[in-house]
C-alpha cells in the first residue's frame, strides 16, 4: 500500500500469497519491487512503515537501517524506517504489563527514584470503581488484566495509556494518597 503525505490518497500495489510468514530475506525482495516501481512512476518514497514483527525488524537489517540510522539507500534516495504508532502503543502497553519503569523523580519532589508499576493502574482503578462519578469510566476488567486477543486490541491498549488515566494517578499523589504506591 502506498499513500500520499501531501495530499490524502492511498492505493494498493501489491499484495503476495505466502504459506505461514515471509521471510526476511523476500521482505526484501517484495519491497525493493515496489520501491523500483514507485520511482519508475515517478513517486518519491519518504518512509516505509511496518510492525516489529521479527522478519520485518531483519529486512529493515538487511537493508542497511539501524536503530543509529532508521533509513536506507535504495536508489541513491534515503528511505526513513518507520514502526507503526499504533503497534508500539501496544508493545508499551504490554512490557509495562510485565516489567516496571523506572522514572527520575524531578517532578515528585524527592530525591529517590520513582518506580512505576502496571498495579499502580490497578489500584486506581479499583478504588475509581467504588465511587459513584468514575473518572475512568471507560477502563474495564478486560483492559487491566488482557487477554491474548484483547492484548492485540489498539483501542484498549490506547485507553489504559490514556491522559485521564495519568491524571488520575497524578490526583492522588497530589491529594497525599500516594502511600498506596508505596505497597
Amino acid at each position: 500500500m502506498i499513500r500520499g503525505l501531501r495530499r490524502k490518497w492511498k492505493q494498493p500495489v501489491a499484495y503476495y500469497f505466502t504459506r505461514g510468514s515471509t521471510k526476511a530475506e523476500m521482505v526484501v525482495q517484495y519491497l525493493k519491487e515496489v520501491l523500483d516501481a514507485c520511482q519508475n512512476a515517478g513517486l518519491k518514497v519518504v518512509a516505509t512503515v511496518c510492525d516489529m514483527g521479527a522478519n520485518n525488524v531483519k529486512a529493515l537489517k538487511l537493508l542497511g537501517a539501524s536503530k543509529r540510522k532508521p533509513f536506507f539507500r535504495f536508489h541513491n534516495q534515503e528511505t526513513a524506517t518507520v514502526y507503526d504508532p499504533p503497534h508500539l502503543l501496544k508493545c508499551t502497553r504490554n512490557l509495562f504489563l510485565k516489567h516496571d519503569v523506572q522514572l527520575k523523580s524531578e517532578h515528585v519532589g524527592t530525591q529517590l527514584p520513582v518506580i512505576a508499576k502496571w498495579d499502580h493502574i490497578l489500584k486506581l482503578y479499583e478504588i475509581d470503581k467504588t465511587r459513584p462519578f468514575r473518572l475512568l469510566f471507560r477502563l474495564t476488567d478486560t483492559h487491566l488484566n488482557p487477554t491474548a486477543q484483547s492484548s492485540m486490541n489498539v483501542r484498549l491498549a490506547a485507553q489504559v495509556m490514556s491522559h485521564t488515566v495519568a491524571a488520575g494517578l497524578n490526583a492522588l499523589v497530589s491529594t497525599g494518597k500516594h502511600y498506596m504506591f508505596l505497597l
